[in-house]
């Protein structure tokens, strides 16, 4: 499980989900500049949200956009099939709603900017379930592990990612069926 550092000295986070609201959704794919040296410090770095929804070819994509103080994005979280589709809609209930970039400029200026997106290789995407923990003063701290999804899920996710020039990181997947036949001394650790 990682948490992220202190929230102690943080300016006043009003404009944001509360962390109990965005550990409900659980599963999401979170998408975070390769500079941050984890995929929860865009949310220590946040002040301000946003609720985007694009259309991606055929299907639609919903995210949580995350500003720094600077207005920069510097986290975002995409609704999955496997997420809680209820928890995502309290979570993003008092965010204001945009469009999604690809919708301005039409389909070439949204292929174009995905493009360079991907040229430029400033985003990491990890698939993450969001927890709480609470601290010593009582301060709801956002955790998160490293998630499985369904097929559908890991689809959905690889396109998000695509789309948004990040690369995805995927963890060496054993299904069960191969780990049982696996003996105990070449298990890997997460099934040892």
């Amino acid at each position: 499980m990682r948490a992220p550092s202190s929230i102690a000295n943080l300016p006043e986070r009003a404009g944001l989900p509360a962390p109990e609201r965005l550990a409900a959704v659980a599963t999401v794919l979170c998408v975070y500049p390769r500079r941050h040296r984890d995929a929860l410090d865009g949310w220590l770095q946040a002040a301000s949200a946003e609720r985007m929804t694009r259309l991606d070819g055929e299907s639609s994509c919903e995210a949580l956009v995350f500003r720094n103080a600077a207005g920069r994005v510097c986290w975002r979280l995409y609704l999955l099939p496997d997420s809680d589709f209820l928890a995502w809609d309290d979570a993003a209930a008092k965010l204001p709603m945009v469009q999604g970039a690809d919708a301005r400029g039409g389909a070439w200026a949204g292929l174009r900017r995905r493009w360079l997106r991907r040229l430029r290789g400033r985003w990491q995407a990890e698939v993450l379930r969001l927890h709480v923990l609470r601290d010593d003063a009582g301060h709801c701290i956002l955790v998160a592990d490293t998630a499985e999804l369904s097929p559908l899920g890991q689809a959905h996710a690889r396109r998000i990612a695509s789309g948004e020039g990040a690369r995805l990181q995927t963890q060496a997947h054993v299904c069960c069926c191969m780990a049982s036949r696996l003996s105990d001394e070449a298990r890997p650790a997460q099934f040892a």
